[in-house]
């Protein structure tokens, strides 16, 4: 059960070639211009909360295990991510995220570890801002800039739009420190993100956030059955979250409290 900070994290920081994975059924969409994509996804992402919770039933697998456990995730605004995960109804893993700083908890070995937000850098080898998670988290795009230019995928079978242009690829490939590449796909009513992809070619890692089902809550089209995939060069993670009891924008306790007792995890 060790291996659940990893699963914290990932929760936290993801819930960070530009092409699309084709859909199985192959189905060419109708016409639609990119000004007509470029407006959703300013849409999609100008959809925002002041507080959020949901419990989220969580299964993860990689080469060596197969677990579920329960996660509740509260999350204040531009402040705090609070998670909760049981195994059994036994609490075992808490953590706190702030814009500086990640706290996590290990109930059952009554230790804790204290860092700041370079830890999931150093850890993970992937640079996640506080905003990235709140992303990830509430099913919006993560690291969408509305400033920026996004440039459309030539692919007939989805709505995607790139942080890169095609040369700009091949020009990334070649950079001593290469950027992240980000792309965005939208459903075919163009009214939520289907999926998306985030590759960091400085450690040929790509995840994929695969948004399966929605559900409407407060107006607003929540995820439901979401699978991220996490391709390393060591091995795939596979993680499938199923949103439930979802609230926005109600008034959120977080009660986070490291016992003295605790030691730091070795």
């Amino acid at each position: 059960m060790r291996s659940l900070n990893f699963v914290i994290v990932l929760i936290m920081s993801v819930l960070v070639s530009c092409a699309t994975r084709k859909s199985n059924e192959l189905i060419k969409l109708p016409k639609t211009t990119t000004i007509q994509l470029r407006q959703s996804m300013d849409s999609i992402a100008g959809i925002t909360f002041d507080s959020f919770y949901a419990k989220i039933a969580t299964k993860y697998s990689d080469s060596a295990q197969n677990v579920s456990f329960k996660t509740s995730v509260r999350m204040q605004k531009d402040s705090v991510v609070h998670s909760l995960i049981t195994y059994a109804r036994i609490p075992v893993y808490s953590s706190l995220l702030t814009k500086d700083s990640i706290i996590l908890m290990d109930k059952r070995e009554k230790c804790v570890v204290s860092e700041s937000l370079n830890y999931l850098k150093e850890k993970f080898a992937i640079d996640v801002a506080f905003k990235n998670v709140e992303e990830m988290i509430f099913g919006g795009p993560v690291a969408f800039e509305k400033a920026k230019k996004y440039f459309r995928v030539n692919d007939p079978f989805s709505y995607t739009l790139c942080s890169h242009r095609k040369r700009e690829i091949k020009k990334n490939e070649r950079k001593e420190q290469r950027e992240i590449l980000n792309y965005y796909s939208l459903s075919e009513d163009l009214k939520s993100l289907k999926h998306q992809k985030i590759e960091s070619p400085e450690d040929s890692t790509v995840i994929f956030i695969d948004y399966n089902s929605r559900q409407l809550i407060e107006g607003i089209l929540m995820p439901k059955i979401v699978e991220v995939t996490i391709i390393t060069p060591k091995q795939e993670i596979k993680v499938l979250l199923d949103y439930k009891k979802i609230r926005i924008n109600e008034n959120e306790t977080i009660h986070f409290v490291v016992p003295e007792s605790y030691e730091e995890c070795k």
